[in-house]
């Protein structure tokens, strides 16, 4: 179902001047490509605050004409798993959306992907709201957000300190594994070394399940078909450029 583009008329709109008073009018944008979703949030946040003025976006193309045009939404909130395609990267979407609005906030919904929020963090999104929450912490973090602040719940920042550090002493990007995300390059590491999925996961302080999902997107990532053809594939093109290097060395010895 494709979006109007325009703002969700809320039911609410005949007590409206109680609601809104004390409180700045906000305009907001709402990118999800599936109509379910979408619809419901957008109506949802429009119903707990008149004062938010919600507009929806189905595609990429839609929401950047609708930044272009007038009024700019002050924040936008995007759904980026709706976005990624079928076997695709969570992550990788994220990097292509997080340098398409501009200057304007951005807002990501998570399901629980452990390696978003960091990656969002580094790229300069401004919040990250877990799909856990109710509609009453959404609506406080957009207005958060689109009044010049961060959102990010405290259960994610508790983990985001021990994994910086833990990806300090991980070792550098195999120049095959550049679609690898920061956590799947420690997997990587220690799958060379012939470690378990349980050793994996001790080392890494993850569940042993999280490590078996890393090593599938790793695999997924390199298009390979098991953990040697993987290792293979992600340091094989830094081995063949060394020995290349070499030989280029020998002849002009010679």
């Amino acid at each position: 179902m494709a979006s109007s583009g325009k703002p969700v008329p809320s039911p609410c709109a005949a007590r409206g001047s109680e609601a809104v008073k004390g409180r700045r009018g906000i305009a907001a944008l709402l990118l999800d490509e599936t109509p379910l979703t979408r619809e419901c949030l957008s109506a949802g946040l429009s119903l707990r605050d008149p004062s938010l003025t919600m507009r929806t976006a189905a595609s990429l193309d839609e929401a950047k004409a609708m930044l272009a045009g007038a009024p700019r939404p002050s924040v936008v909130l995007c759904n980026v798993v709706s976005l990624t395609p079928p076997n695709g990267s969570v992550l990788a979407t994220l990097r292509d959306l997080a340098g398409a609005f501009g200057g304007t906030p951005l807002v990501i919904l998570s399901d629980g992907e452990e390696d978003l929020p960091l990656e969002a963090s580094r790229l300069g999104v401004r919040g990250c709201l877990p799909t856990s929450v109710g509609l009453a912490v959404a609506q406080e973090a957009v207005r958060l957000v689109a009044g010049g602040g961060t959102f990010f719940p405290s259960p994610f920042l508790h983990r985001l300190l021990p994994r910086r550090e833990a990806m300090e002493d991980d070792p550098p990007m195999p120049s095959g594994g550049a679609a690898l995300t920061a956590r799947q390059r420690g997997v990587l590491q220690r799958l060379r070394e012939g470690k378990s999925n349980r050793v994996i996961a001790q080392e890494l302080g993850i569940s042993e399940n999280t490590a078996k999902v890393h090593v599938r997107g790793i695999l997924r990532a390199l298009g390979a078909a098991n953990r040697v053809e993987a290792v293979r594939k992600a340091w094989q093109p830094a081995e063949s450029e060394s020995l290349s290097r070499g030989r280029d060395r020998g002849r002009d010895r010679d």
